[in-house]
């Protein structure tokens, strides 16, 4: 029996924990082993080794090559990187990104940025549950745009996309297709088929922040974002941090290794949680479902704030978020996903919730979670310090 002030973790799709044999893995390299992997002494020879077995490691999860794979520090980086480098190719067609209304902040905040620089940029809809639009898409793609960006599965209600027909339909155009993978990378079987460029970050599956990848079919037409070094062929110059990068490649293999049972175990953490808040509030409207993110749901509760009620639900030991953490600013204000979805979703752009169970929860903490929010429910006297 889960004790009532045992705190729960609930907040996976914001970050992860380290994973204990990830630090493991790290801790040499954060102490004994600290030389510059740029230094010609052994030391530094040694840093070197470590990073490019990383690389190797990372290639082989997703069944590319080494030289494809380009160190970030995360995802916002490595989707900036990416759509820039897609908008500025040379080639037919308009000068022109294709994207949905459901994308996280650095693939819109670029999108928006190019938009400046005289790009035009297409949001073309999703349906009710979040799914790009075929016919709209292939709409899109009859103008021969410079790229398509799309997400691999939201952060805010866990959709799964159908990454390998939407790659297919770009191929068939002659577009090439970033696929912005941060939810999903380990914790989906991933298929590189079609996809140019392909984005990641470690602290999503159990690595350190602050390290990411890009992969890239093409590295030959990558150009830099950044400027300095040699490093990754000069294409992302600066001092490898090599302690995050082991940590990424050590965190990418186990999620990977592990996906099938975590998967089941996240699956029914959600399960537990669903089927106990709607015993106690059947007024609640999920904007999640089963099919999507392992152990991500998303929850409407008309006539509540979500905002006040995360902060109650810090009061009685759980971690959620009213949407994507990196959206977080202190202010209520409604999700661009939960609008561009419609519907009931669009109503509850204020009054939603998102917990996303993983590694730190065990058995009984769904269930515990939603009996503490049925609490925060029924006890709205309860304000936020």
């Amino acid at each position: 029996m889960t004790e009532p002030t045992e705190p729960i973790y609930a907040d996976h799709a914001a970050t992860t924990p380290l994973d204990p044999e990830v630090f493991a893995a790290m801790r040499p390299w954060l102490t004994d082993q600290y030389a510059n992997p740029a230094a010609l002494y052994r030391s530094g020879l040694a840093a070197r080794r470590a990073v490019e077995q990383a690389r190797r490691t990372v290639a082989a999860c997703l069944g590319c090559a080494p030289h494809q794979i380009f160190f970030t520090s995360g995802g916002s980086e490595g989707n900036t990187w990416a759509i820039l480098n897609g908008a500025g190719r040379p080639g037919p067609g308009s000068r022109e990104v294709v994207t949905t209304g459901i994308e996280h902040h650095s693939v819109s905040g670029a999108c928006a940025f190019l938009q400046k620089q005289g790009v035009t940029v297409c949001t073309v809809p999703v349906d009710a549950a979040g799914q790009v639009v075929p016919a709209a898409l292939q709409a899109a793609l009859a103008r021969r745009p410079r790229l398509v960006s799309v997400q691999y599965a939201n952060n805010e209600v866990g959709v799964i996309q159908d990454i390998p027909a939407l790659a297919a339909q770009c191929a068939a155009a002659g577009v090439p297709l970033h696929v912005d993978a941060v939810q999903a990378a380990g914790h989906l079987e991933l298929s590189l088929a079609n996809i140019d460029y392909l984005t990641a970050s470690a602290h999503k599956f159990g690595g350190p922040k602050g390290i990411g990848f890009l992969y890239a079919r093409q590295p030959a037409a990558l150009q830099p974002l950044i400027f300095g070094g040699s490093q990754q062929g000069g294409l992302r110059p600066g001092t490898e941090p090599v302690a995050q990068i082991v940590g990424l490649a050590r965190a990418l293999e186990l999620t990977c290794a592990r996906r099938a049972e975590s998967a089941a175990a996240k699956r029914a953490l959600a399960a537990d949680f669903c089927r106990t808040l709607r015993a106690g509030w059947p007024q609640a409207r999920f904007h999640s479902t089963a099919a999507g993110l392992p152990g991500l749901v998303s929850v409407g509760l008309p006539g509540f704030d979500g905002q006040a009620l995360t902060y109650r639900l810090d009061l009685a030991g759980v971690c959620v978020s009213p949407g994507a953490a990196c959206d977080n600013t202190g202010r209520s204000h409604p999700s661009h996903v939960l609008l561009a979805l419609g519907g009931t979703a669009a109503e509850d752009a204020l009054c939603t919730l998102r917990f996303s169970f993983g590694a730190a929860n065990r058995p009984g903490h769904g269930a515990e979670a939603a009996r503490r929010l049925l609490q925060a429910l029924q006890n709205p006297t309860i304000q936020p310090h």
